[in-house]
């Protein structure tokens, strides 16, 4: 009969034996002053040495462990799944890559198809970790940052293009208001000078303009959009009555389809300093405080 309390050798990772030979180190140091002092004493100090060194030992290597297969798990998720950002100049690598899995961003983790992709990752990843130790929790965590991860990229994606979007639509609106005041001014010319009472050629200039943004800030249909308008508060009346009478112009001008043309209202005065382009250029009644 074979004895229960026989131990068989096993297979030591490196960590375990540098752990094994610091402790066989250690053991011939104490044994050699248990030669020379109270043997008893020493006996007892050194298990729980051991036992702590082991201990210490066994939980680092796991921390390893972990953080190995943490980041091998996300190299297999990134690999796996559709990348938004991937480029390439082969047709073939991008077909590939469209055809790969994706999470539906419209829906939440725990809910189909998302719940179906789940364990369809959790399936795939457990095959690549056979015998390392990995729990099914920690995978599921893993899928789990995997799809919230990508999720807020994509949100973040969408606000910034929806930010783009705008800034580009405000800035075409304002080029093409500048052009038609400018168009208004030189086919209104003499009116507006008589009601000005003074000659206001080269004051139409893009520094001077008020700038305007749109009640919803993303709508491109002109039709039921409006914008506030916001004033640099350098302009005197006499200059700001100037610019109405130019866009009064531009409305007329373009009878009929003056229906593409936003409403618009004041909204709120900007502070600050007269623009270089303005204070060189611009005659005094233009200007409220002075250059």
């Amino acid at each position: 009969m074979s004895n229960q309390n026989e131990s068989y050798p096993t297979r030591r990772t490196p960590a375990e034996r540098e752990i094994a030979n610091s402790l066989a180190i250690l053991r011939c140091d104490m044994t050699t002053v248990m030669k020379d002092s109270q043997p008893m004493a020493l006996v007892h100090a050194v298990a729980p040495v051991s036992m702590e060194m082991n201990v210490a030992g066994s939980s680092t290597m796991a921390s390893d462990a972990k953080s190995v297969n943490k980041t091998k798990t996300y190299r297999l998720l990134w690999e796996h799944l559709w990348d938004p950002k991937f480029k390439s100049k082969h047709l073939a690598e991008i077909q590939a890559n469209n055809g790969k899995s994706r999470w539906n961003m419209a829906v939440n983790f725990n809910q189909l198809p998302n719940t179906k992709l789940t364990e369809n990752l959790v399936a795939y990843l457990e095959r690549n970790f056979v015998g390392a130790g990995l729990r099914k929790s920690d995978v599921r965590d893993f899928v789990y940052t995997n799809v919230t991860s990508r999720k807020h990229a994509a949100n973040k994606s969408q606000a910034k293009k929806k930010s783009d979007n705008a800034r580009n639509r405000r800035s075409s609106r304002e080029k093409e208001h500048l052009k038609r005041c400018k168009t208004a001014y030189q086919s209104n010319k003499t009116a507006i000078d008589d009601e000005m009472k003074r000659d206001c050629s080269g004051l139409i200039i893009e520094e001077a303009m008020s700038v305007g943004e749109s009640d919803d800030g993303t709508s491109p249909h002109v039709s039921y959009s409006g914008l506030r308008l916001r004033r640099p508060d350098w302009r005197s009346d006499e200059y700001n009555h100037f610019i109405t009478l130019v866009d009064n112009k531009v409305v007329a001008d373009l009878g009929l389809n003056s229906h593409q043309l936003l409403s618009c209202a004041f909204g709120e005065t900007i502070e600050g300093p007269v623009p270089d382009a303005i204070a060189s250029q611009f005659p005094q009644w233009a200007l409220r405080n002075g250059p």
